[in-house]
């Protein structure tokens, strides 16, 4: 019999050769009052119980879980999910691969020269994928044609592949890692998003942040890191990563979702001469079932789940993943080869065939309350944190000029925070068309805030954080400067740069301190001023649409090296 405590010597020598002492920290717990409406059984951070878990895995009895609650509402995921369990997440998976190979199939069916009435015929067929030819409206149009006359013309996209700052690698520990793990896009995209779930372990954490590269296929990463497919393997390889809780099921769900992932990418690739301007119709089930497998991360879903937490609410957590990247690049979507952004695909825009602000902006407000109550009320859920720091991986990647793209967009955007701050689930904002309900339920009076720049829930954090300045120095990066620099109107490349550079640095530095907890929610809030408050994902959505057009009949990543 091989003794418990082997296991953890095996494991620490399985990534012997990168350092992780930088992300061995002892997460600090808040003041019990720290966040508004705080929420009750918060799991610990490296929840791997030592030798008597261990032991419970070697005598065949399953690691002791702790009860997390089963929210209200997420009926129609709940239904689409199941258990949550990686079968669960196969069958959806493939169900999303049927329909994109369907619709690659059919695609060459749909002219160039179709006529707006022969797609709308089409798409009364519900059963039928079908691609629908989108143009934006006459007044969208002349907007783009009069910005772009004055030189506000949107640079095109970074290709995520610059490396973090030495500053920000050291404060990490990071110096020895894979290349492909320091960039930017990787470093404060999964593995910020690792970094704050949490983990059995470090090293397990580690491990994660490794499986987790299986997203930046989508980007890639594959072509221009040559290594990464046998760093990913050894991942899900991992030995002790396999025996925890969730381990396996992670690690299962991330090959589930690299298959969906390669498939997209190959048909994406034969078929992009014929893809610019267009957009996917769907239904809201089919939408749903898209966007688990578009969020490119079903082993975050099936680790949480198998830890218990609620599947409804993982699943609808993961299906806002897809606005929540898409609303940067409507505009972008629009002329380059990508037909499965979440805002292009609402009936309301494919039955039309019409991009118009109105209705542009509607969508924005109904995927705005889909993320509500995940971003105020269940931000410490492992996948909400995920989703949480969307909004600092839009700022950080080296990709999406995100304060260029707020910036040129601002004068579209909406000066006043949303009275009432409003949420929603899936199922209620869309109808199984998936058209616009118009629905709209005020968020709990717990968890909305009074729409100030440093409103009263940040405030109220402050208060009570022996690290205030810290926090108070990130939130400044990402809401209270980033305001001042739109609201501004200048366009000041170096500085979009040190607000990018000093967010990263604060948030490692908060991480370094085991400040967890408190980074979350404040990301968290963030991600939702964007949203509902301050309206900079509205002003970017707006921005994006000044595409200058580099990518149109091109795919948006790396292709065997090159620039996609």
């Amino acid at each position: 019999m091989v003794l418990p405590w082997c296991f953890s010597w095996r494991h620490r020598n399985y990534w012997g050769e990168y350092s992780l002492k930088g992300i061995r920290i002892k997460a600090k717990t808040p003041k019990e009052d720290a966040f508004q409406g705080s929420p009750p059984g918060i799991p610990p951070y490296f929840w791997y119980r030592g030798l008597r878990d261990r032991f419970r895995k070697i005598v065949g009895r399953k690691p002791r879980r702790c009860p997390f609650p089963i929210h209200d509402g997420y009926t129609e995921v709940r239904s689409l999910i199941g258990n949550g369990t990686v079968a669960d997440l196969k069958m959806l998976s493939l169900q999303a691969q049927d329909f994109i190979a369907e619709m690659f199939r059919d695609i060459e069916d749909v002219s160039e020269n179709s006529s707006l009435g022969k797609v709308k015929l089409l798409s009364s067929l519900e059963s039928s994928p079908v691609l629908i030819q989108l143009r934006l409206s006459p007044d969208l149009e002349c907007w783009k044609e009069a910005q772009h006359a004055v030189g506000n013309i949107l640079p095109p996209k970074g290709a995520g592949l610059d490396q973090a700052s030495d500053k920000v690698l050291s404060i990490l520990g990071a110096e020895s890692w894979p290349e492909a793990l320091k960039t930017n896009n990787a470093l404060f995209g999964c593995g910020i998003a690792s970094l704050l779930m949490g983990a059995a372990d470090a090293p397990i954490m580690f491990s994660n942040y490794v499986t987790d590269m299986a997203f930046y296929y989508e980007h890639g990463y594959n072509h221009v890191f040559p290594s990464l497919e046998l760093l990913l393997q050894r991942g899900l390889a991992d030995p002790q990563a396999l025996r925890t809780l969730g381990g396996r099921e992670r690690r299962n769900a991330v090959r589930v979702g690299k298959q969906y992932i390669q498939g997209k990418i190959a048909l994406e690739k034969q078929h992009k001469k014929h893809l610019t301007n267009r957009s996917a119709r769907l239904t809201r089930r089919t939408a749903q079932v898209i966007s688990l497998s578009e969020s490119s991360l079903l082993g975050m879903a099936a680790e949480a789940t198998a830890r218990s937490f609620d599947p409804g609410a993982v699943m609808s957590d993961l299906v806002f993943s897809s606005p929540g990247t898409d609303v940067v690049d409507v505009g972008s979507d629009l002329v380059n080869s990508e037909v499965m952004n979440s805002f292009l695909n609402v009936t309301d825009i494919t039955d039309t065939g019409i991009l118009c602000e109105d209705v542009l902006r509607r969508v924005y407000d109904a995927y705005a309350a889909t993320g509500a109550r995940m971003l105020t009320q269940r931000w410490h859920e492992p996948v909400a944190r995920m989703c949480a720091v969307l909004y600092t991986w839009h700022i950080q990647k080296d990709r999406h000029m995100f304060f260029r793209r707020a910036i040129l967009g601002w004068p579209k955007a909406r000066r006043m925070p949303a009275r009432p701050q409003c949420e929603g689930d899936f199922d209620e904002v869309f109808d199984k068309q998936y058209r616009m309900t118009s629905f709209c339920r005020p968020l709990d009076p717990k968890y909305a805030c009074n729409g100030e720049d440093t409103c009263d829930h940040v405030r109220h954090l402050f208060d009570r954080s022996q690290e205030e300045p810290l926090l108070r120095e990130l939130w400044w990066n990402l809401v209270v400067d980033p305001l001042e620099y739109v609201r501004g109107g200048l366009i000041d490349e170096r500085r979009e740069q040190d607000l990018v550079e000093g967010s990263r640095l604060r948030m490692a530095e908060l991480y370094s301190r085991g400040l967890v907890l408190e980074m979350v929610w404040l990301i968290a809030h963030a991600n939702h001023h964007a949203w509902q408050v301050n309206y900079l994902f509205e002003a970017a959505m707006f921005g994006s649409i000044l595409d200058g057009g580099t990518l149109a009949g091109k795919l948006d990543r790396q292709e065997d090296g090159s620039p996609g």
